[in-house]
């Protein structure tokens, strides 16, 4: 059995204000997921609106 392939394996790093990130941690919480889980479903949804 071959290990299953990753996804989600490019890193990027960006800036945000004190208070982007605590809305962002607010938000995160509220959904039970991780700021990092929840930005990328933001990007995801950006996408496919497009």
């Amino acid at each position: 059995m071959s290990p299953r392939q990753k996804m989600n394996t490019q890193r990027v790093s960006t800036f945000l204000s004190a208070a982007h990130l605590e809305q962002l941690r607010l938000d995160a919480e509220k959904k039970g997921i991780t700021v990092s889980a929840l930005i990328r479903m933001i990007i995801l949804a950006y996408f496919a609106e497009k």
